[in-house]
């Protein structure tokens, strides 16, 4: 009984026993797993340390090691190609690689009086094409610059005037009146000694009218540009004009002409301006009032007739031979008509040397 008394007392106090125990041994575990997880978390944080990463960090340059390329906000080139050194300002502890990096050519100038946004990636594509490593070079500051060729401006003004003062050297002491049909743009021209000179374009049989010029501009005796300059000139003259008609065949005298001023860039080359050229010789046709006389309006007086008779002569300095004919064309003095010689018959074509003889060749 007393056995069995005490059994549940002995079972009251083991019981809380055997919980701590295991309590006990589960921390253990616990801890035990902990230390493994801190132990691996610290042997992949020490292999990560001697990964690349601080390789990366070992390569990297410091800021007082490397290139600086300082960009202006805009610079001016001199010549047709510009090179790094002419755009921007390098800084940096090694003078040999700054000078490779001076030299290099970045690009074609601008046109004179135009401008050229030059960008960090362009310089930087140069570079690599040069050979250079790139992660020695830093652009500290600005990422771009715009670029502008020095040029020399010459007012289109100025050309203009150039062109007229040219027309009235080469029209000197004939009465006109140029003008510019457009004006001409400011041109620009590369720095350096220039020249130029006028270039007259195109075939202009007639005096006057439109008329366009070419000015080519030269630096330094090399050809750089050509500007076209279209005119028009009027030019007036004397000209001789019909008072009233004159009927062909009619041989013309002072009262049936008139002398005026006429703008003769529009007429016809064969204007007639001299009197002595035209009196005492015929019109060729009908000439109406107020028409300009032309040399192919008149002709000179034909002292043979069609139908006259005479005599055709050929000669030659030890020979000389002749035959009757007869012409079939009216004829001045040196002109070659047709004439029928009245024995053989035949035709020829000779030149009238007077009245009554013609010569054959």
């Amino acid at each position: 009984m007393l056995l069995q008394k005490s059994c549940p007392e002995i079972q009251n106090r083991t019981e809380p026993n055997l919980l701590s125990w295991f309590s006990s041994i589960l921390d253990i575990e616990m801890l035990k797993r902990l230390m493994i997880s801190l132990s691996l978390t610290t042997v992949l944080l020490v292999f990560l340390s001697s990964s690349p990463v601080w390789a990366v960090q070992d390569d990297r340059l410091g800021e007082d090691q490397m290139i600086r390329i300082l960009l202006p906000e805009s610079s001016v080139v001199q010549k047709e190609t510009y090179r790094l050194g002419d755009i921007a300002r390098l800084e940096g502890p090694d003078p040999h690689l700054i000078a490779r990096l001076e030299r290099i050519k970045i690009g074609r100038s601008p046109l004179p009086g135009r401008n050229l946004n030059v960008s960090r990636s362009i310089m930087l594509s140069r570079i690599r094409s040069a050979k250079i490593d790139t992660k020695k070079i830093v652009f500290p500051a600005s990422q771009s610059t715009r670029i502008q060729r020095a040029a020399l401006k010459i007012p289109g003004k100025d050309i203009d005037e150039s062109v007229l003062n040219h027309i009235r050297d080469a029209y000197s002491g004939m009465d006109i009146k140029p003008r510019i049909l457009a004006k001409t743009r400011d041109v620009f021209l590369p720095r350096g000694e220039v020249s130029y000179r006028f270039i007259k374009k195109g075939r202009h049989l007639k005096e006057g009218g439109y008329q366009t010029f070419e000015i080519e501009f030269s630096v330094d005796g090399k050809s750089i540009r050509k500007v076209p300059v279209r005119t028009y000139i009027k030019l007036y003259k004397d000209v001789l004009i019909a008072k009233d008609t004159i009927k062909e065949d009619h041989i013309i005298s002072e009262a049936d002409i008139l002398k005026v001023r006429r703008n003769v860039d529009r007429m016809p080359s064969a204007y007639v301006t001299d009197e002595e050229d035209i009196l005492g010789k015929i019109a060729s046709r009908a000439i109406n009032p107020n028409e300009v006389i032309q040399e192919t309006t008149v002709s000179a007086v034909p002292v043979i007739k069609s139908g006259d008779r005479l005599m055709i002569v050929f000669e030659t300095p030890n020979l000389r031979l002749t035959a009757p004919g007869i012409s079939l064309q009216k004829g001045a003095l040196g002109d070659r008509i047709q004439v029928r010689n009245l024995q053989s018959k035949i035709l020829v074509y000779a030149t009238v040397q007077d009245r009554n003889h013609v010569q054959v060749n």
